[in-house]
């Protein structure tokens, strides 16, 4: 039977099998990966320039960071300054037709030490795992929560059939995989990948002063109310469904209260969502806002009461992290692999299910305004100490090194595939 486990720092990593981390590197640049740069595509266009902003702000390490997108997509941070961006078509059409943009591709794969790709089932990671193979570059694969269950069994047909033919050897030929929770290693493993795992989490930057001014002149009909805040995508994964349904069990006892629903339309789900609020005969009691960005963003959550989250499947998300960092309880389910918000009380983690969030939204809005402020408090202080992009960007250019120079990280935790008898 296989299994995994943490290796101690005091055995000596063994050689990778990629030959090319221990040449000699005159140019410390990692290319990454990602398939939008837009934020409206979700965590992904979001996580992806802040992380490359946090790994070039040490020095250590230039990025580039090349977008399989549109033209005119974008969201650098203002600090990614010195993160050069690189827009690359996401059809295979050209990909398969266009030979001055093969080449160009890959003088930028074979130019970096090393390749980050974040994300699967794209074009994006499919051009640039084989090409890294080809020219023996090192590369790291970040899943972000696509091999979950709940991820895998949405198109599952098509995912197993491309999982066959393209991504099995794409991960399989990776350097080191890149969890962000215990939970995505155990994805990994139980898809029987044994390469190296790195677990780094997401990282968030908070604003040292937020205030609700914006975003309740924008909406002043909620001025007043205890505000409910969901803030994501509009997507079915999400759990959107059960959230509305608990709050229409709840929402006659707590009149000064009302669900936000904030975040951009995806593949067509708020319409679903809008007609189950209208056979729930709740329509008055849930504003939608649309997408909220920048102050915009921040403003809401420092108007909401608490953040709610009842996803199906998450990798981790940047939302809650950004909830807990300003102070805001959060009730979220056990998929969104943050068990710390039990443990440190920080809020509520539930299974995903309208029983289990209609209590915790009661427990919440029963409570006395020193409990809640107590459990922002945890949520601050966790986010703080574990989840800052410092801490973030040192790690993840502690694991650079490692696929550099063969040094076994002292900040990073790394798990080997073992086999026991």
């Amino acid at each position: 039977m296989a299994s995994f486990t943490a290796i101690p720092q005091s055995i000596t990593v063994p050689q990778l099998s990629t030959g090319a981390v221990t040449n000699a590197f005159t140019d410390k640049r990692w290319l990454h990966v990602v398939s939008h740069l837009d934020p409206k595509y979700g965590g992904l266009s979001s996580v992806v320039p802040q992380l490359n902003a946090a790994i070039a702000s040490l020095g250590q390490y230039s990025v580039q960071l090349a977008g399989f997108c549109q033209p005119g997509e974008h969201f650098i941070p203002r600090q990614a300054a010195q993160v050069a961006v690189e827009h690359l078509p996401l059809g295979r059409r050209a990909w398969l037709t266009d030979s001055e943009l093969k080449k160009r591709f890959r003088r930028l794969v074979s130019s970096s030490l090393g390749i980050h790709i974040h994300g699967l089932w794209q074009q994006s990671s499919a051009v640039t795992a084989s090409l890294a193979r080809k020219t023996g570059k090192p590369y790291l694969i970040s899943a972000h929560g696509m091999l979950e269950s709940w991820a895998l069994r949405n198109k599952r047909w098509k995912k197993s059939l491309y999982m066959a033919l393209v991504e099995r050897a794409n991960l399989q030929g990776a350097t080191c995989l890149h969890a962000l929770t215990q939970s995505e290693c155990e994805d990994y493993r139980r898809l029987g990948f044994r390469n190296p795992i790195a677990v780094i989490p997401n990282g968030v930057e908070i604003p040292a002063h937020i205030s609700s001014r914006k975003f309740l002149d924008q909406f002043p009909e909620l001025r007043g109310k205890r505000l409910i805040l969901f803030l994501g995508r509009i997507h079915f994964k999400k759990g959107l469904d059960i959230l509305c349904q608990a709050w229409a069990r709840l929402h006659a006892k707590w009149p000064e209260a009302q669900l936000v629903l904030a975040g951009p339309d995806f593949e067509g789900t708020q319409a679903q969502i809008e007609q189950l609020i209208a056979n729930l005969n709740i329509p008055e009691r849930v504003t939608f806002t649309g997408m909220l960005a920048g102050e915009l963003k921040w403003s809401a959550l420092a108007a909401a009461e608490v953040f709610v989250l009842p996803s199906y499947s998450e990798g981790l998300s940047v939302s809650v992290l950004e909830a807990m960092g300003t102070g805001r309880p959060v009730i979220i389910t056990e998929n969104c692999n943050l068990p710390e918000v039990a443990h440190q009380g920080c809020g509520w983690v539930i299974q995903p299910n309208v029983d289990e969030l209609q209590e915790a939204l009661s427990d919440f809005l029963r409570a006395s305004s020193a409990e809640r402020g107590e459990w922002g408090e945890h949520g601050k202080q966790l986010v703080a100490s574990r989840y800052s992009w410092d801490v973030i960007g040192r790690q993840m250019s502690s694991l650079y090194r490692w696929v550099e120079d063969d040094c076994l990280p002292a900040d990073v935790e790394i798990q080997f595939h073992r086999r026991t008898q």
